[in-house]
């Protein structure tokens, strides 16, 4: 049984499209087709963009996230801004049950979920300090609570330093852990320089390895943005600083409970030893969708 740890992991090569935003607040909708068999963030890289120059993970000020206006759809259950400080291998003291895949493999198997030497919480900032300790790459996956429910409102604002051999896969995954139900993964990219980030859709029913749909946003996470999934009954939307890709095709979108997961891992190809740097989470929110009267 693939574990809530290893559940975005087994992946095959994967059937896809592509939804490209050119302008902000574009809304792209898009249908499932069938496409290249390789994943940008899991098969072969797609072209690197340049990466962008920023300050230091740690230094400097957090970048404003823009206004949001969020609907009377939604009711909020989690809004996380990490003003309680938490110093390494206090984590999961601090912010009971935000660090639940801790002891186990990631996707790969390379890494080891350790939140008490990855994670720390300082100027309202979570970071997690990816890097290898006797040979052995750690990494580490934050799980909001509360973790479950049905629908959906998902938002993040984050940046991340360059890590070769490390990725994210931020994702809502079935609470019964069965893949076939669907999963959504966004923000979802390696974290190499200049690589891109990306939201997937999985194929609800016998063929979960397939894409029912791709966001590719042409942007990388060396900056500050806001990421958002809307998950309605009837249509997901991924949402990167406001440009919204969005599909309403019934395979791509689940209709069960899942359990949103901010994990951060390594790639097929492990990471070298001396690779290491940050990923910062500024904040997290959540709000359950209520139908409209």
């Amino acid at each position: 049984m693939r574990s809530r740890g290893q559940g975005a992991a087994a992946r095959l090569p994967r059937l896809y499209l592509a939804a490209v935003g050119l302008l902000v607040g574009i809304t792209i909708t898009a249908a499932r087709v069938g496409g290249s068999p390789e994943d940008p963030a899991e098969g072969s890289p797609p072209t690197p963009s340049p990466p962008e120059a920023v300050a230091p993970s740690g230094s400097g000020t957090v970048a404003p996230a823009p206004a949001d206006a969020v609907g009377s759809e939604w009711t909020l259950t989690i809004d996380q801004d990490f003003t309680t400080p938490a110093a390494p291998g206090e984590f999961d003291r601090v912010y009971p049950g935000w660090a639940e895949y801790d002891g186990t493999r990631d996707t790969s198997g390379h890494g080891l979920y350790d939140s008490d030497r990855v994670v720390s919480v300082s100027d309202g900032v979570l970071r997690k300090t990816l890097h290898t300790e006797d040979g052995q790459p750690l990494v580490a996956a934050v799980t909001p609570v509360p973790h479950v429910q049905t629908y959906g409102r998902y938002e993040v604002r984050f940046r991340a330093d360059a890590l070769p051999g490390y990725k994210i896969a931020w994702l809502l995954w079935p609470d019964d852990d069965d893949w076939h139900d669907g999963e959504l993964n966004f923000p979802e990219a390696y974290l190499d320089a200049g690589e891109e980030i990306h939201g997937f859709a999985h194929e609800i029913g016998p063929n979960p390895h397939v894409n029912a749909f791709i966001a590719d946003t042409g942007q990388t996470l060396l900056e500050w943005h806001t990421a958002v999934i809307e998950w309605r009954p009837d249509s997901v939307t991924f949402a990167l600083d406001g440009v919204e890709y969005r599909t309403t095709d019934p395979v791509a979108v689940p209709q069960v409970p899942m359990y949103w997961s901010l994990q951060t891992e390594t790639k097929r190809v492990g990471p070298a030893a001396d690779v290491s740097g940050t990923v910062s989470i500024d904040y997290v929110r959540a709000w359950a969708w209520t139908p409209p009267a």
